[in-house]
Parts: C-alpha cells; structure tokens; sequence
C-alpha cells in the first residue's frame, strides 16, 4: 500500500506540472493515463488482499462407484456462490460441478455411474470461489491417483517396468516382468523403445475383472498409451507363460508406439494398430493361420476398408480381424520395410483417410494394397474373387436386361403370329 501511495503522489506532481502546459490534449491524455495507472493499481491491491485465502481438500473414492471430494477453507470469509472443476486427466474431460460451502466446509460427491473416470488416470481438481465483494477467488489445484484399489496387489520393478499382480507368487511375477523385457527387445527390432517414463503393468486373474474396466469382452488385453498403463488377463496355471508372451509384448507395443507417434496415435487405423501389437507377441496365437486360411477359402474375409474405424464386436470376427491385421501388416513390413511401416503411421496421425494414407505414404491405395496382399500372401486369385463377388450382382442384371428382351421378342411372335394369315388371306 505504501508503494502505491508513493507512485500516487508522485504522479501528482507530474499532474500538477503538465495541468499547466497550454496543449490541452495532453493534459487530457496526461489525466486519463494516471486514472488508468491508478485502477491498475488498485486492481493489484485487491487481488494481492485476496490471496490470503487458505483451503485444504482432499478425496477418498470408491473404485467405480463414487469420488468424494471434502474441502475445508481456513480463514474466515463469505462465499457467495462456488464451483469445483474436476479434471481427467486421461481423457481430457473437465467437469464442473456447483457445490455449497457451510461453516467454511462443502463434501460433493461424484456418480461413477453417470460420469465414467478412467482407470489409472490422474485426477485433478481446484474451486472457484465467489466471494461476498463479487469477485472470483481460485483455489490451488489438488489431486489423486485414481487406482483400482479392488484388489491388493503385489509389485514388482527393474528400471521403468513396474509389474503388479494379485494373484501367483513371487516367481509368477518374475515372469511377467520377464515377458515385458523379452516383448521390449522385439518391439525395438520396429522401433526405438522410450522408456523414458515408467510403463505399469496390471495382471488380472479374471476376465470379468478386466471387463468391469470397461474393456469389450473378448478382449484379454488392453493398454491406455497415455498413462503407460497395461492391462491384461493371465491366470495363474499351465499356460500362464504363453500367456505372458502374448498379451503383455502386445499392449507393451501400443504404449511404444504411442511414445513414438504422439497425440496422433487416435487416428490411426485399427488393423495397423492392432496388427503391429501382434508383430511383438512373442508366441503368436497358432490360431491366426488357421482361421485366416479357412476365412479365405470361404471368402469370408474382412475387408480392410471396414478395419479402419474399429473391430467387430463379435468375438469370432474380431479374432478373425486379428488374423488379417497381422497378416496384413506382416505383409507391408516385408515389401515395403520397417522405415515405411512407421512413416506409414505417421502419415495416418495427420488426419489423413483411410484410403488416401496408403497412397500418400506407400504410393498405392488401401484397396490395390488388399488384393495384393490377398494375392501374395493367401494365393488367393483376385479376378475369380472379384468374379464371385460380382456373380450376384451379374445374375441380377441379366434378368433385368433378359426378361425385358425375353418379354418383347414373345410379344413379337404373337404379332407375327396375328397379322401373317390375315395378309395371306388378302393375297388369295
């Protein structure tokens, strides 16, 4: 305050200087500056007596059914109105919510049911506070590590790798851990591997446990990039290492993609994605062969067109997705290289259509790229296909073109038929 009264009183000296200048412009454009300096000034003074306002929050939640959130302002002062705004840090969603402050405390509670949070996610949250003179006070930022506290899990870590588990032993652990590392030296035979940040890696003994995360499912695996967050089910048993070797390489892939690619990894196509991921598995699925060959004998292959957006719901179709994806991508990395197959992702983070992103970055659309791949990698003959697709539609457009002609030439006949007799008669 004193260093405002100064400046004051010195701009009032200045004042009195220039109210006698005979440019009554500038003793004009003189006054409206010091009014200007001087509701600055105060402006400072009233946010700088505003900022003494002392808060402590702090939140408890029930996993995936509510987050409550308690406040308690220290010093005394009037709220008029307030605010909290929560932020998901996953998903980028902010969430703003009117609460009420009585005795200085407000507790709001947040539905989990009606406001999905991701799990992992960090969340954050700050009030705006209005107070009894009309302006707006904002609280320091708090936040939380929004685990899924179902379970107590057990840890294990080397370097940036932390592996969690509920159920198996120590040893079962160790080979989770191990898998991670083998599925980290194939994914840098693709690309450089960013450990730069810790990759945590959740291991559920049930499906359901999984699914309750809101994961399809089919699914035995999911990864959220942005968090470094692994998901994935392994039950403890005969199978458990051959499980590992799958699944855990395969979501590791998508976080170091993601790491490589940046924001842009939502854009790219679900078939080079996921047929990628299934590049790192270390064992992949025997069944993959089986069920792409007898999908291509029976043309019953998905188009990769319609692999873009996402996978079929349908656990068959999705399996048989799969199978495409890492065929085909198997395929592009063969001809083209791995350079081309990264580039080609990143071609794909611009925005650019399904379509158009092969031609841009390969040089030949999706569709040309398809019937090759169908032709080379699955022997299939691409005109006899192309023919037996066509053949219902070919069948349709005979009749169209047959029975009309069928229908004139009898109608025709009958004509003929009519008037011949009749100009024979005539004739005799």
């Amino acid at each position: 305050m004193k260093r405002f009264l100064h400046v004051i009183l010195s701009e009032a000296k200045n004042l009195y200087d220039y109210l006698r200048d005979p440019s009554l412009s500038l003793r004009v454009t003189y006054l409206a500056l010091l009014i200007v300096t001087a509701s600055a000034l105060l402006i400072t003074q009233q946010v700088q007596a505003q900022s003494g306002i002392e808060m402590q929050s702090t939140a408890v939640y029930q996993f995936g059914e509510q987050i409550t959130f308690v406040a308690q302002v220290v010093s005394p002062v009037q709220i008029q109105q307030a605010n909290i705004v929560i932020f998901d840090e996953a998903q980028a969603v902010t969430n703003v919510q009117a609460v009420q402050f009585s005795d200085g405390r407000s507790e709001y509670r947040l539905d989990l049911h009606q406001t999905r949070v991701q799990p992992f996610t960090t969340i954050r949250w700050y009030y705006e506070l209005t107070l009894s003179d009309g302006s707006v006070q904002q609280s320091d930022s708090y936040s939380i590590d929004y685990d899924d506290n179902r379970f107590a899990w057990q840890k294990l870590e080397a370097g940036s790798l932390r592996v969690f588990w509920v159920q198996g032993d120590a040893a079962f652990g160790q080979a989770a851990l191990n898998a991670a590392q083998s599925g980290l030296q194939n994914i840098n035979k693709l690309m450089p591997v960013d450990l730069a940040q810790p990759v945590d890696i959740f291991i559920y003994a049930k499906q359901n446990d999984l699914t309750a995360l809101g994961v399809e499912t089919w699914a035995a695996g999911h990864a959220n990039p942005a968090l470094g967050v692994v998901l994935v089910v392994i039950e403890p048993g005969a199978s458990q290492s051959l499980s590992m070797e799958q699944r855990i390489p395969h979501e590791l892939m998508h976080v170091m993609l993601y790491r490589q690619i940046g924001a842009g990894y939502r854009q790219l196509p679900a078939w080079l994605n996921e047929g990628v991921a299934t590049l790192a598995e270390i064992n992949p699925n025997a069944d993959y062969d089986r069920v792409l060959l007898d999908a291509s004998n029976r043309n019953g292959l998905i188009r990769m067109a319609d692999l873009c957006a996402s996978f079929p719901a349908d656990s068959a179709q999705a399996f048989l997705a799969y199978a495409e994806a890492r065929s085909f991508v198997t395929y592009l990395r063969d001809t083209y290289g791995v350079p081309a197959l990264l580039n080609l992702a990143r071609t794909y983070t611009q925005g650019v259509d399904c379509e158009n992103g092969a031609q841009r970055s390969l040089g030949i659309s999706l569709s040309q790229l398809e019937s090759t791949w169908r032709e080379k990698s699955l022997g299939q003959n691409v005109w006899g296909v192309a023919f037996r697709n066509m053949l219902p539609y070919l069948v349709l457009l005979g009749l169209l073109i047959l029975v009309p002609l069928m229908v004139g030439m009898n109608a025709t006949r009958q004509k003929a038929d009519k008037h011949g007799p009749e100009k024979y008669t005539n004739k005799r």
